[in-house]
C-alpha cells in the first residue's frame, strides 16, 4: 500500500494542471545563466532562515523591587551570563562574570542566545533550567546552587504555573486538572479533570490580596469531533480531537472561584447561552473578578462582575455591533487581553463604537465617565497608568503618514491630545514596570534591526541598554523588501504592501510574480519590522528563486480603523481577490521588470483559502496557484461567525464563499497540501476540494504529509515543493 500510495503522488507530481479542453503549458525553458535549481533552493532557505541569524536579547526581563531589571542579553560583552540594568543610573553590568558562572554550574553547557529565567518566590533568587536542570542564582550573594526536581521554586518555570500576588502559593497544572500549593509545597486545594473536561489556569486568575483566585472548566464533550489517523503504523489508530466546526455546539465554560485558606469553591453564575469567556482580571481591591463574554456571532461583548465568596454575576458594561462584529478570531489570539484595565475608581474600556479603537471611562456601577481618546487612529493598548495617576501610557498608530507604526503616546486622564513619547518611528512593544516609573520597549522598523530601551514615564528620557546584531543578515545581502502603496479594487481606499525580490535581481530582466497571500480579517501580513512576520520570511524564501513577490494587507484586514476592517462583512471571499489584483496592477504598471503573464499565488491556512479563491475566480489572471492546509467557511467557528454572521441567519454569505461550487473555473496549474493529523484546518477541507475537482474534470496535483499538523513537518521538505512548483510552472527571469 505504501508503494502505491508513493506512485500515485509521483503520478500527481507529474500531471501538469490545466483546462479539460486546454493542453497543458510546456514549462518555460531555463536561459543559460540560470542557477542550478538545488542551489536556489538553498539560497531560499538560507533566507527564510534569516531571522535566525540575527542575536537579539530575547529570554525577556525579571523586574526587581528598587526598578533595576534583570535579562539575558544575547549581544555584546556580557552574552553568555546575566545582566543587571539600572534605569536611574543608567548602567548595565554583569550579574557576575560568565566564566565565573559557567564555573559554578560545573561543567554543564551555557547557552548564548535564550534561557529561561524567572524570579523565585521568595524574590531572592532567579531561577533557570539548562536542559533538564534547574539552577538558582542569589542576587545578593551571586552564588548558583542546583534545585532537586522537586523543589517547589522550580514552579515559577513551568508555563501553566501562576504565582500568588503575596508570592505564597501556586496554581500549578496537574494533568487534566489543578492544584494550590502553599510555598513549602502542600496542596491546599485540588481538583482532577478529564481530556474533554480539563481546567484552564488563566494568568490572571488571582485576586490582587491573594485571598481568591479562579479558574475555568471546559467541557468540550458536546463539541465535534474531528477523527486524527494516525497512519504511520500497519494497524491504523484514530485518535477524536474536539473542533468548534460553524453551526456546531461551543465549548462549554464555568468558571470556579477558589479560596485556598478554607478550600471553599463556588461557580459563578454565568448566563447559560453560548460564548467564548476569558478572565480580564480584578478589581484592585479584590472584591469581584471580570469576565469577557463574547456572544457567538460576535455582536455582543458583556464585561461582568463576580463575586468570589457567592458566584454572583452583575452586567457591567455591554459594547454591541448590530450589523457587524465587535470581536472576532483576534480576540481570541491575545485582544481581550487589552479590553479593560481596572483601576481603584473604575476602568478603562477600550471601544470601536465612533469607528476607531479608543479608550473610554467607566464606574463600577457601569456608568459612562467619558472618553478619553479621540482621533482617526486606533488605540491598540493601555499601557499603565502614570505613578500620578494623572495620564495613560497608550500604543496608537496615530501617525496619519504610518498608519501600521506603533508608537508610546501619553494622554491625560481627564482626556486630551496626545504626546509623543516614541523617538524612533516603527514598531514599539512596551512593557511598563511594576512601579510604573520605567517602560521597557522593544522596537524595529522595516530597514532597522530591534533596540532596547528604557524610557522614564515622565519624562520620556529613553536609555539604549541593548541593540541586535543583524551582521550576519548584511553578509547575506540581504536588502529590505520595498514599500508599495496601491489603491484598492473601490479606487478610494490605499492599501499598503511590500515586494520582495531576488538577491540578484536585475530590472533589466522579466521575473514572474507571485501573491503571498494571507487576507483573513484576523491579522496583518505585511512586514513592519525587521524581522518581519511569517508571511514575509516565506516571501523572501521564494524571491531567491528568481521571483518578484507581492505580500498585501487588503481591505478586511485589522489595524486600519473598523470601517477598513468591515469591508468584507458579510461577503468573505468577495473583494480580497480584486484588491490583490488592483494593487498587483498598479504596482507592474512602473515596474517593467513586472510579468504580471505569469503570475502565481501561494497562502497557507486562511492564505490556502485565498490561494484556491484566486485560481477560481480569476483564472484568467493567475496560472499557477499553490493551496496549503486551505481553510474554510464550514472550519472553525470563531473565524467564520463572527465575521459572516450564523449561518443559519446568512446562508448565503456562505454560499456565496465557499470554493466548491467554483471547482469548474479552474484552468491553471493548482497544487494542495494537507497534512494528515491537521486539528486546525482539517483534512476534510481538502478531501472535499479534490473531491470537486475530480468531479469538474479538473487537473491538480496533491501533496499529503502524513502525521503532520497545521505547520507541516518537515518544514523544508514542504517549502521547498512550494519552490519547486512555482520554478516549474512560472519559469525563471527572462
Amino acid at each position: 500500500m505504501i508503494h502505491r500510495i508513493l506512485l500515485l503522488a509521483a503520478a500527481l507530481a507529474g500531471t501538469a494542471a490545466c483546462d479539460a479542453d486546454t493542453p497543458p503549458p510546456a514549462s518555460p525553458a531555463a536561459p543559460a545563466d540560470v542557477e542550478p535549481l538545488q542551489a536556489r533552493l538553498d539560497r531560499a532557505e538560507q533566507f527564510f532562515l534569516r531571522p535566525e541569524r540575527i542575536r537579539d536579547s530575547l529570554s525577556g526581563q525579571v523586574w526587581l523591587s528598587d526598578d533595576r531589571f534583570v535579562h539575558w542579553p544575547g549581544v555584546g560583552p556580557n552574552r553568555g551570563t546575566f545582566e543587571i540594568v539600572d534605569p536611574q543610573a543608567r548602567t548595565v553590568a554583569p550579574l557576575l562574570a560568565r566564566a565565573e558562572l559557567s564555573a559554578q554550574l560545573a561543567g554543564v553547557t551555557v547557552p548564548e542566545d535564550y534561557l529561561q529565567f524567572a524570579l523565585a518566590p521568595d524574590s531572592t533568587r532567579l531561577v533557570f533550567r539548562i536542559a533538564d536542570k534547574t539552577f538558582a542564582l542569589g542576587l545578593d550573594d551571586r552564588r548558583v546552587v542546583a534545585l532537586a526536581a522537586d523543589d517547589v521554586a522550580a514552579h515559577v518555570l513551568a508555563p501553566d504555573t501562576v504565582l500568588a500576588p503575596d508570592r505564597r502559593a501556586f496554581l500549578v497544572r496537574r494533568g487534566h486538572g489543578f492544584a494550590v500549593l502553599a510555598a513549602d509545597g502542600r496542596a491546599l486545594v485540588e481538583r482532577d479533570g478529564e481530556p474533554e473536561a480539563a481546567w484552564k489556569l488563566p494568568r490572571t486568575a488571582w485576586s490582587p490580596d491573594s485571598r481568591h483566585l479562579a479558574v475555568w472548566n471546559r467541557d468540550a464533550r458536546a463539541v465535534h469531533k474531528v477523527p486524527i489517523v494516525d497512519y504511520t503504523t500497519a494497524l491504523e489508530e484514530v485518535k477524536q480531537v474536539p473542533y468548534v466546526k460553524t453551526g456546531t455546539p461551543l465549548v462549554r465554560a464555568e468558571l470556579h472561584l477558589v479560596e485556598p485558606a478554607t478550600g471553599r469553591v463556588v461557580t459563578a453564575a454565568l448566563p447559560g447561552d453560548e460564548s467564548y469567556d476569558w478572565l480580564a482580571g480584578w478589581r484592585p481591591d479584590g472584591s469581584e473578578a471580570l469576565v469577557l463574554r463574547l456572544a457567538r456571532d460576535g455582536k455582543r461583548l458583556d464585561l461582568l462582575a463576580v463575586a468570589p465568596a457567592t458566584g454572583d454575576v452583575r452586567l457591567l458594561v455591554r459594547e454591541e455591533q448590530p450589523d457587524s462584529f465587535v470581536a472576532d478570531v483576534g480576540f481570541d489570539e491575545g485582544g481581550w487581553q487589552q479590553q479593560v484595565v481596572p483601576l481603584t475608581d473604575g476602568l478603562l474600556w477600550i471601544s470601536e463604537r465612533d469607528g476607531w479603537r479608543h479608550v473610554y471611562r467607566y464606574d463600577y456601577s457601569g456608568e459612562l465617565e467619558g472618553q478619553l481618546t479621540r482621533g482617526s487612529f486606533p488605540v491598540h493598548q493601555v499601557l499603565a497608568v502614570t505613578p500620578e495617576r494623572d495620564a495613560l501610557l497608550v500604543l496608537a498608530s496615530a501617525e496619519p503618514d504610518a498608519p501600521y507604526d506603533r508608537l508610546v503616546y501619553r494622554v491625560p486622564i481627564a482626556g486630551g491630545a496626545l504626546t509623543r513619547l516614541s523617538g524612533d518611528a516603527g514598531m514599539h512593544r512596551p512593557s511598563v514596570s511594576p512601579s510604573g516609573r520605567y517602560s521597557i520597549d522593544g522596537h524595529s522598523a522595516r530597514t532597522r534591526p530591534r533596540a532596547w530601551d528604557v524610557i522614564a514615564v515622565d519624562s520620556g528620557a529613553a536609555f539604549r541598554y541593548a541593540e541586535a546584531d543583524a551582521s550576519a543578515v548584511i553578509a547575506l545581502g540581504y536588502q529590505s523588501p520595498e514599500a508599495i502603496v496601491t489603491t484598492a479594487a473601490d479606487g478610494v481606499t490605499r492599501l499598503h504592501g511590500t515586494l520582495f525580490k531576488p538577491v540578484d535581481f536585475d530590472p533589466r530582466r522579466r521575473y514572474a510574480v507571485i501573491d503571498l497571500i494571507y487576507a483573513g480579517p484576523f491579522i496583518s501580513v505585511v512586514p513592519w519590522t525587521y524581522v518581519g512576520t511569517s508571511e514575509s520570511r516565506i516571501a523572501e524564501g521564494l524571491a531567491q528563486m528568481g521571483f518578484v513577490v507581492m505580500v498585501l494587507d487588503a481591505r478586511g484586514t485589522p489595524g486600519r480603523g473598523k470601517a477598513f476592517q468591515d469591508a468584507t462583512y458579510g461577503r468573505f471571499g468577495q473583494i480580497e481577490i480584486p484588491d490583490h489584483l488592483a494593487a498587483l496592477d498598479q504596482a507592474a504598471a512602473t515596474r517593467p521588470y513586472m510579468d504580471l503573464q505569469r503570475l502565481g499565488i501561494y497562502g497557507h491556512s486562511w492564505g490556502g483559502y485565498f490561494a484556491l479563491r484566486a485560481m477560481l475566480t480569476a483564472p484568467d489572471r493567475f496560472v499557477a496557484g499553490y493551496a496549503g492546509a486551505p481553510g474554510d467557511l464550514t472550519e472553525d467557528a470563531l473565524c467564520n461567525e463572527p465575521n459572516l454572521g450564523l449561518l443559519a441567519a446568512n446562508p448565503a454569505a456562505y454560499a456565496a464563499g465557499s470554493n466548491l461550487p467554483l471547482a469548474g473555473n479552474l484552468r491553471g496549474a493548482l497544487k494542495l497540501m494537507h497534512g494528515t493529523s491537521d486539528d486546525q484546518a482539517p483534512i476534510s477541507t481538502t478531501m472535499r476540494m479534490a473531491d470537486a475537482l475530480i468531479r469538474a474534470d479538473r487537473r491538480f496535483e496533491l501533496l499529503i504529509m502524513p502525521g503532520t499538523g497545521h505547520n507541516p513537518e518537515p518544514r523544508r521538505y514542504y517549502y521547498d515543493d512550494v519552490r519547486r512548483f512555482f520554478a516549474d510552472k512560472l519559469g525563471p527571469p527572462r
